[in-house]
């Protein structure tokens, strides 16, 4: 994601594609969401809303937002498609902030600037409701090989130290960095490194 307009990059990108990462959700989302009792969930930086489409199906009452324009009305569209409901709108995470706690909330390759993921994150942990659970996935440092997708500057890809520190407040249930095969839409595709973490806000 570029710094200076998130939003006309991201816009052009799900511009120029009818899905570009795919109308499935997020493999690893969707399997730690089973383990969940549906609730209120958060979805930051869902850009066409695969995976709040997904959540919406499975109980979820959904709230996510982009920066991007063009992914939210695709995702809004995604989702009348599908029969379900969700709130999506455009926001930054720079600036962006709820009026309510959440039971969960996911962030699917989310990556950011580092000052900007160094303010996100810990306020992405305050956003969860005692007892939330918070759900990541991103590339981690080795994706630089790959040329399966993600950032190619160093210092926005995660490392499990790195989240870690970031969610300082969470007990880590799960937090590894492993090579997985990706297969979402064209700009997801082959061997990755993935960096994967799971964490519940104390009661």
């Amino acid at each position: 994601m570029r710094q200076d307009d998130p939003g006309s990059f991201w816009n052009a990108r799900f511009g120029a594609e009818s899905t570009v990462y795919g109308e499935g959700p997020n493999v690893f989302f969707a399997n730690q969401l089973e383990a969940l009792s549906p609730g209120r969930i958060l979805l930051p930086g869902d850009g066409e809303g695969r995976n709040a489409v997904h959540a919406a199906g499975q109980g979820w009452s959904v709230q996510s937002f982009d920066a991007s324009s063009v992914g939210v009305e695709k995702a809004l569209a995604h989702a009348a498609k599908r029969g379900v409901s969700i709130a999506a709108e455009v926001g930054d995470a720079a600036s962006w902030e709820p009026q309510e706690a959440f039971d969960a909330i996911a962030l699917c390759y989310l990556h950011l600037p580092p000052p900007l993921r160094a303010d996100f994150h810990p306020r992405v942990a305050r956003w969860l409701k005692p007892g939330g659970t918070l759900i990541l996935e991103g590339f981690g440092p080795g994706q630089l090989a790959f040329t399966s997708g993600g950032p190619k500057a160093l210092d926005m890809l995660f490392t499990t130290a790195m989240l870690e520190a970031d969610f300082a407040g969470l007990e880590v249930q799960m937090c590894v960095t492993e090579e997985a095969d990706l297969d979402e839409g064209p700009y997801h595709q082959g061997r990755a490194e993935l960096t994967r973490l799971v964490a519940r806000r104390p009661l």
